[in-house]
């Protein structure tokens, strides 16, 4: 039977009567998301103190009592995010999968993009064009290639974009996708209304090259990022299984062995 998301989660661990929960964020690319998120943490009530780590994508609350599931995940969701909450203490392994699935759906974006990018700024670049098919130098060509890589691959930057400008806040999201689409819909009257831009002396020439490789180099640095990220945590995960699980401490003449379980012993 699931689990309604207003009960107290069991993952919260209570000590010296502050209660700690660590939980994972979706969706966080810059510092401004960490500033974002750990604000909306902070504004819920018991909350003392909200810790955001942009490297592992985790989030940790410190509290005066229990915080229950449902006002986590609506602080966060409230800013245009998404909390993974696990309580049956397989965070590590829902992260993982997470990320697995995000290396798996970036590098089919960054592939496509930067390929039909790539055939857009063949038809369309000084010196190159020259040696590009006619069919790549047709504005309606690029137009169809450029719209296929503007709300398809870019379609996760304006979902997060809307969604800041929505709440009132900028991100890095925010400042691609109004760059990008200022040069893509540009870019559409150029395509279909050369003769408006002929009149008033302008050249005719469409920008999608621009938005297009700009959507692709942001994937694409996601992509590395994300796998940085994934690299980075198995290893801190390998270097954390190296230390000791027991130690020998010798009191008045007795060895008293402990074991790595978190509790402290005080000696006088």
């Amino acid at each position: 039977m699931k689990k309604p998301n207003n009960l107290i989660p069991t993952n919260q661990v209570t000590h010296n009567q502050l209660t700690k929960m660590t939980f994972a964020i979706k969706g966080m690319h810059c510092a401004s998301c960490v500033y974002t998120n750990e604000k909306a943490l902070k504004a819920i009530p018991g909350v003392t103190e909200a810790v955001v780590n942009l490297t592992n994508g985790k989030a940790t609350l410190t509290s005066k009592e229990p915080i229950k599931n449902n006002l986590i995940i609506d602080a966060v969701k409230s800013v245009g995010y998404q909390a993974m909450i696990d309580d049956t203490g397989d965070l590590d392994e829902k992260i993982k999968a997470e990320k697995i699935k995000e290396l798996k759906d970036l590098k089919i974006k960054v592939s496509v993009s930067l390929f039909l990018g790539g055939l857009i700024v063949w038809g369309s670049f000084p010196g190159i064009m020259d040696f590009a098919p006619a069919l790549f130098k047709n504005f309606y060509f690029q137009f169809i290639l450029a719209t296929i890589i503007q709300f398809w691959a870019g379609q996760d930057l304006y979902r997060a974009a809307i969604s800041s400008l929505h709440h009132r806040i900028a991100n890095m999201d925010t400042l691609v996708v109004i760059g990008t689409t200022v040069a893509y819909i540009y870019s559409i009257f150029v395509t279909f209304f050369p003769k408006f831009f002929m009149d008033l002396k302008i050249e005719a020439m469409p920008y999608f090259d621009v938005s297009t490789v700009i959507i692709g180099l942001i994937l694409l640095g996601r992509f590395l990022e994300a796998q940085a990220k994934a690299g980075t945590g198995e290893a801190i995960k390998k270097l954390i299984g190296l230390q000791a699980k027991e130690a020998t401490v010798l009191v008045k003449q007795n060895d008293i062995r402990i074991t790595n379980n978190k509790h402290q012993l005080n000696f006088k």
